[in-house]
Parts: C-alpha cells; sequence; structure tokens
C-alpha cells in the first residue's frame, strides 16, 4: 500500500474570516437574540486560519426580550443540506465560563445555544451546553455539532426548513465589561466523516497520524482531536479504508473519548471497517463514549483481517464482526449487541451489557475461555433459531445470570429450537453450565 492519507468529507461554508468568507457575519436581526456587539476581524483570538470573528457582550442575556442571548451569526450565499446521520459544525469561543447561564436555566435561555436558519431572524435553536454542561464550564475554544432533524428546543421567526442557509451561536450570560469574550471561526457540514486509507511498513494509519492532520491550524476539523501525548476525543464517522482504497492501520495504547453529542441522531458516532482488503490490528486501544444520545458503534461492513488484543470499551454502543475478526482478552463494559458473525473471541469480558442480549452468536463454539457479567436482566447469548438437530461446545464462565432454566429473560442462553429437533451443548472442563430459555418446541441437552 502507499503512505496513509487523513482526509474528511466535511464542506467548509465559513473559515470565520470576514473579507474571505463569502457571506454576510452579523447578529440575529429578532430583537430578543441580538445583545452581541459589532462583528469585527479579530486576530488575535482565532482557532483556526488565521482569524476569528469576535465581538463584545456588555449586556445582560439572562432572560428573554430585550436581556436576550447575543448572538454571532452567518448567512451562507447559497443553501446547503446535511446527509443522514450527519451535522453542522461551528468553533466557537466564550472566555467567561461562570458567568453562562446553566444548561436548563428554567426560565431564561441555556449558555450556550446553536441557531441554524433561513435568515438572521428564521431559525431553529438548539440547547448546547452551559456553566454545568461540558464543554463550557471550562471556557475556550469548543466544538458544536448540531443535525437540524433533532428536535428543536426553541425557535425565532418562522424557524428553519432544509435547505439551510444560517448558522450562528447564542450566548446568554451575565455582562462582560472588557474586550470580546465570544468568537466564532469555521463553520462547516457533512457526515463528519474522517476518512483513514493507505498505510505501509513503518508507516501505518494511526489515531495519531489523523490527529496530527486534523489538529493542523488549516484544519480543525475536531473529529479526531489529539488530548495529551496518547489521548483523543472523537466525534462523527470514521471510515477505515474506502470501497475503490484500503487502509492498513495498526495502533496500540491509545485512550479515546467520544464526545457527547446531545443535538445529533443516534447513528452519528460510529466506525466502520471498509475494503476486504484492509487491515485493522489494534492492542490496548480504550474507547468510551461520554453521551448517551449518540454511543460510538462499530461495524466490520466488508469482511477484513481485524485484530482486537487487550482493548476495552466502555458505555459504548454496537459491536458488528465478521470471520475474520480476531479478538482476544478485550473487555466490552456496558456496551450494546455484539454480533460475532463467526468471529473469533478468546479470553473476553463482556460486562454488564445494556441490551436484552449481550451477544448474537452464530459460531458460539469459537467464543471461548470468555466470561459474561449480568445485570440482573438480559441474556448473555442468542443463538438464533435451530432448525435442525445439531451440538455446540460451550467454554465460557458467566455470573449474575439465572441459576435454573426458564422464561425469565435472564437465562444464560436464548434458543429456539425447532419442534422435532435437538440441540446439544457440550460444557468443557471447568467452565460453568449455561442455563437456558428455549423458545422453540425442540430439546436443548446440556452435558
Amino acid at each position: 500500500m502507499a503512505v496513509p492519507s487523513y482526509t474528511t468529507d466535511l464542506t467548509t461554508i465559513a473559515i470565520g474570516e470576514i473579507a474571505v468568507d463569502t457571506g454576510t457575519w452579523d447578529e440575529s436581526s429578532d430583537a430578543g437574540w441580538d445583545t452581541a456587539g459589532t462583528m469585527v476581524a479579530d486576530t488575535n483570538l482565532y482557532y483556526n486560519g488565521v482569524e476569528c470573528v469576535s465581538a463584545q457582550y456588555t449586556k445582560l442575556g439572562t432572560g428573554t426580550g430585550a436581556s436576550g442571548p447575543g448572538t454571532i451569526m452567518y448567512v451562507h450565499p447559497s443553501s446547503f443540506t446535511i446527509p443522514t446521520d450527519g451535522a453542522i459544525l461551528i468553533h466557537h469561543l466564550w472566555a467567561a465560563p461562570a458567568a453562562l447561564n446553566a444548561l436548563a436555566p428554567g426560565a431564561g435561555e441555556a449558555g450556550i445555544t446553536m441557531l441554524v436558519g433561513n435568515s438572521f431572524g428564521d431559525c431553529d435553536i438548539w440547547n448546547m451546553s452551559g456553566s454545568d454542561f461540558a464543554p463550557a464550564p471550562r471556557g475556550g475554544w469548543a466544538n458544536y455539532a448540531v443535525n437540524p432533524t433533532v428536535t428543536r428546543d426553541t425557535l425565532i421567526g418562522a424557524g428553519a426548513a432544509s435547505p439551510y442557509t444560517t448558522v450562528g451561536i447564542g450566548v446568554a450570560a451575565t455582562a462582560q465589561a472588557r474586550g470580546n469574550p465570544q468568537a466564532c471561526n469555521a463553520i462547516r457540514y457533512g457526515r463528519c466523516e474522517a476518512i483513514f486509507t493507505g498505510g505501509q511498513a513503518a508507516d501505518y494509519a494511526t489515531f495519531a497520524g489523523y490527529g496530527t492532520v486534523d489538529n493542523a491550524s488549516a484544519a480543525r476539523w475536531n473529529l479526531i482531536e489529539p488530548v495529551g501525548t496518547s489521548g483523543f476525543i472523537m466525534q462523527g464517522l470514521q471510515s477505515l479504508g474506502t470501497a475503490a482504497t484500503p487502509v492498513d492501520f495498526r495502533d496500540q495504547n491509545k485512550k479515546i473519548d467520544v464526545r457527547d453529542t446531545i443535538n445529533v441522531t443516534a447513528g452519528f458516532n460510529k466506525m466502520n471497517v471498509v475494503n476486504a482488503g484492509s487491515n485493522i490490528e489494534w492492542t490496548a486501544i480504550s474507547i468510551a463514549s461520554l453521551g448517551t444520545i449518540a454511543k460510538w458503534a462499530f461495524e466490520v461492513l466488508d469482511d477484513a483481517p481485524v485484530s482486537k488484543v487487550a482493548c476495552t470499551f466502555t458505555d459504548d454502543g454496537a459491536f458488528t464482526y465478521k470471520s475474520n475478526s480476531v479478538i482476544a482478552t478485550t473487555t466490552y463494559r456496558r456496551c450494546g449487541l455484539i454480533t460475532q458473525g463467526s468471529a473469533s473471541m478468546t479470553g473476553c469480558t463482556i460486562d454488564s451489557p445494556t441490551g436484552a442480549v449481550a451477544m448474537a452468536a452464530n459460531a458460539i463454539g469459537s467464543v471461548s475461555n470468555s466470561t459474561f457479567n449480568s445485570v440482573g436482566t438480559g441474556h448473555a447469548v442468542d443463538l438464533g433459531t435451530i432448525a435442525a438437530t445439531a451440538s455446540v461446545a460451550w467454554a465460557n464462565n458467566t455470573t449474575g445470570y439465572a441459576v435454573a432454566n426458564g422464561a425469565t429473560g435472564n437465562e444464560v442462553i436464548l434458543v429456539n429450537v425447532a419442534a422435532g429437533q435437538t440441540l446439544t451443548i457440550n460444557v468443557g472442563d471447568g467452565y460453568t453450565p449455561p442455563t437456558y430459555y428455549n423458545t422453540g418446541a425442540g430439546t436443548v441437552l446440556v452435558v
């Protein structure tokens, strides 16, 4: 393969430079959302490029009407449409976090809101952050994401309808006496896709490789953003390979948090393995979803070799593997359904799964020396429908599951054995004999 390539599908509609952007920067024309000062070209506070748009904040923005939020907004000369599971991203700075309203302040507006619409006076509005909800309590530059199909929190004018032309940020806070405490930089939209291709000996594709490109001042995509020496914060879709070009992705000892994106669709945060010619090798990679709206999911779309050793996944969504996936000594803690897809899984821990079933297993004999820990509800494994007499090997341990066969919903194995057929479960030495819930009219034998 060639050297690794790190690209994105994002389209930039404004870079945050008044003299360069083809549209217009201003505050809202709505009387309740216009307490920001004059927009200025700021060469001191910028985050990406060489300049940003900043403004004063000298009025109380703690209620509705004349003392409502101050806004920095941008109207693009042409309209744009957000793809399925995509988002609009905007860079915003607020320099006085203690002055902000809370995320849900009751009477009045949220500390940070995002506006998407068709003019300075017609927008849908979403609560994004505040003095009690990250990232605003830390102050400084932040990246906010909105999918406009998500139910809005409020609106001005006639609201908004796709396609859109207008994006902005509103701030509700106490007045600031000095300087320009708020600013906006780049505005982008798309599926928010981080695309990895290529990779070769001594120069494989890595998280750090993408992070270096993402974090360049000309980019600042905030899709895979470096944090410290071996950490990252991630959002959107990560495509490991494309239909035309595979990737050789090898990495180890990285900790990744998935951003708490509260105004996007459930499918926003995801990683896909694309192209059967790709190769994925991870050792001691840790990925944790910080939010609950869009938990990060992992899916092997094309049956490329995928290796995960000593990895940890926490509070994530679903995982889907295929026959060339080999998973060893990996922990899934409070994660969604694992679809085995004939993958080999050895020495893994599936702890406190969040769904009705921890694993959909089509080849349970390839899952060995693993441990399933129940939270008191849900099955460890769903074997699906057994249409003909068969036997399977069981070499795993369980804790917290029902100790007797039945229909409580907490038995180890869920299976549907057809009438007149028998499923024999052969338990290996030293492993926990599984209890089962058979929804069919056939017979289950545990040996």
